[in-house]
């Protein structure tokens, strides 16, 4: 901790809860502990457990930078953003904090249910510092983002999450903050409203708001975050560039679904042992290797209405961005998606294709080895194939799912293709929002324009 000018600094922050069994068992430590004095030194078992939320952050934060803060469910994050806000004491250690900060950590805090939503606007504004006067300049400009309508004058405890959110949100960062904390607030808003929150995040921050972000959709804070922290079991163990450490969280999670997978299915003959993902990206030569990464929870998925004929069968499904195993794509961006298929009997004339569906199941993207030319290949069988495709995604921020499959095109005209082994549910992934701009459709086409400039002369023909 060595910046003068920092707006936030943490050092040797802990946070340490009592876990108690019983209620009453709370009341009877309190008792003990504020009787000891006069009762002498007493032998008496503690009657609580310890839970260590925090254990020794440090952390510093300059004006203006946008910081993601990353982590598994239950491994800190809300606890840290807490303290760094205020609302909640650490066990030990000290904060710093220079500047106004303004909080979405719960939905509606500080919305009295009551009140209508203009009620609440003013009523929220005060709380954080503006007068009734600043409070009604700013109005117009609040009520035109949270786009409510008529809700505006009704109750607030009528409202649905997604709109006590855009009030919410509308307000807190309509005051000029200087510190934004965001915990995951974003969620329940529907796309088009997430983009425009998007926008104005962008804006806050280029205007020299430092923001603390805290997210699972990892697309988004590499989207709004040049720095990530990487939260795990109570302790900060990543600080750096949000790639980086988001590839580094990602990998934590696969690693660990594949590890809870693989307990529940072993691994067959023919398949090497699982290996955790190399630290450097993996090259061509590396495939082998690394075909068994994520097999455990391929496995899983593949387990949903999976159909084949026994000839072959897929064995694995990966996804990389820049050679490391991901779920998380910028828009555009190039994915390399691997495809490993086992062989059990000698094919020829095999079309391996798949097929992008969005969540609800509709189907954006589709391609295969036959639009490739890349028909006309021998598999032999026990023999163990890895497809790979390189392929840009300049699709809609939001997540897929990948339909993979091997089949044999019909001999005869009018015939149905024979399938080998369809996967429905072989991947999942994210496409965040495009920085510039989100686009309006499923998927961006490659295209190439010219503008012409017209003589008059050619209207009147």
């Amino acid at each position: 901790m060595t910046s003068s000018n920092s707006v936030i600094r943490l050092e040797a922050i802990n946070k340490c809860y009592r876990i108690y069994d019983n209620p009453k068992d709370r009341f009877k430590q309190a008792l003990r502990e504020r009787l000891g004095p006069w009762l002498g030194k007493q032998n008496h078992p503690a009657l609580f457990r310890e839970h260590w939320a925090l254990h020794d952050i440090n952390l510093e934060i300059n004006p203006g930078e946008a910081v993601g803060v990353l982590g598994r469910n239950g491994a800190g994050k809300s606890t840290l953003l807490q303290i760094i806000a205020g609302t909640l004491t650490p066990s030990s250690g000290e904060v710093s904090i220079s500047g106004r900060i303004t909080a979405l950590l719960e939905l509606g805090s500080g919305f009295n249910p009551e009140f209508t939503g203009r009620e609440n606007v003013f009523h929220n504004a005060q709380i954080l510092g503006l007068s009734r006067t600043e409070a009604e300049n700013k109005f117009d400009e609040i009520a035109s983002f949270a786009d409510i309508g008529d809700f505006l004058d009704q109750p607030a405890k009528t409202y649905s999450s997604g709109m006590i959110m855009r009030l919410a949100f509308a307000v807190q960062t309509s005051i000029e903050p200087k510190i934004l904390i965001v915990d995951e607030a974003l969620s329940v808003g529907d796309m088009f409203f997430q983009a425009k929150c998007m926008t104005r995040i962008n804006q806050l921050v280029s205007q020299g708001v430092t923001l603390l972000y805290v997210s699972h959709d990892i697309g988004s804070v590499r989207q709004l975050c040049s720095r990530a922290v990487l939260i795990e079991k109570g302790q900060l163990i990543a600080n750096g560039l949000a790639a980086k450490v988001s590839d580094q969280y990602v990998k934590i999670q696969l690693e660990e679904r594949n590890r809870v997978a693989q307990t529940r299915n072993a691994a067959p003959p023919s398949c090497p042992a699982s290996e955790p993902v190399p630290a450097q990206p993996l090259s061509s030569a590396d495939v082998g290797n690394d075909m068994a990464f994520g097999i455990g929870s391929f496995r899983e998925r593949a387990e949903n209405n999976r159909v084949g004929n026994g000839t072959a069968e897929i064995i694995n499904v990966q996804m990389l961005r820049n050679g490391a195993h991901t779920v998380d794509f910028n828009f555009d961006e190039l994915a390399t998606i691997r495809v490993y298929v086992r062989f059990n009997t000698t094919l020829r004339n095999v079309n391996q294709g798949m097929t992008f569906r969005t969540v609800q199941g509709s189907d954006v993207v589709f391609m295969d080895t036959r639009l490739q030319n890349q028909m006309n290949r021998e598999y032999l069988a026990g023999q163990t194939y890895c497809f790979e495709w390189s392929v840009r995604m300049p699709l809609l921020h939001t997540q897929y799912g990948l339909l993979v499959g091997l089949n044999h095109p019909p001999l005869n005209p009018g015939d149905d293709w024979v399938s080998i082994d369809l996967v429905p549910h072989a991947y999942e992934f994210k496409v965040a929002p495009r920085r510039e701009g989100m686009i309006d459709g499923f998927v961006a086409l490659p295209a190439d324009l010219s503008i012409t400039v017209l003589a008059d002369s050619a209207l009147t023909a």
